[in-house]
């Protein structure tokens, strides 16, 4: 997951937002937005640190959640499209897929249930998983939500351009 060194490898989650600035997307999510970084490094839980990328923005959090809450994906997805990848340091992970407000689709990458989508089942032999590690699975989340979403990380998506912390 070179592309995303600045995700933590064990606990995180990304929700990508299309056509959407950083600024905008926090405040769809109704909370105080604050330039750059987080130079403090004083919040437990709830940072989301929001990155400038082709095609919208992307909102990452370290050990966070708010990317698969169903309120927040739908205010972001207004009039728009996110998809987010979810995983904790239990191994639980999601892939959520939001388009104007409603939920469109919704998996467990690291599962291999039937009924996959095809492109992520793809990628995700491409990178060559294999058994007991969620890294194929994960990058391949990941590849799917630009795929989906049309956001994509560039030369500036490893600087926080904004952030903000939401209570949840």
């Amino acid at each position: 997951m070179n592309t995303y060194d600045w995700l933590d490898d064990e606990a995180f989650c990304a929700a990508f937002v299309r056509g959407l600035t950083p600024h905008e997307a926090l405040a769809r999510l109704g909370i105080d937005v604050i330039d750059g970084e987080d130079e403090e490094g004083g919040y437990d839980e709830g940072l989301i640190s929001a990155r400038e990328a082709d095609g919208g923005t992307i909102l990452s959090e370290w050990n966070g959640y708010a990317g698969t809450l169903p309120h927040v994906l739908a205010r972001l997805s207004a009039g728009t499209v996110t998809a987010s990848v979810f995983v904790n340091v239990n191994a639980v992970a999601s892939f959520e897929h939001y388009a104007d407000g409603s939920r469109v689709l919704t998996f467990d990458p690291l599962s291999d249930d039937d009924g996959l989508p095809e492109d992520f089942l793809a990628d995700r032999a491409e990178f060559r998983r294999t058994s007991g590690t969620s890294r194929g699975a994960l990058a391949a989340a990941l590849l799917l939500a630009e795929r989906i979403s049309e956001v994509r990380p560039n030369a500036s998506t490893g600087i926080v351009a904004a952030h903000g912390v939401l209570d949840y």
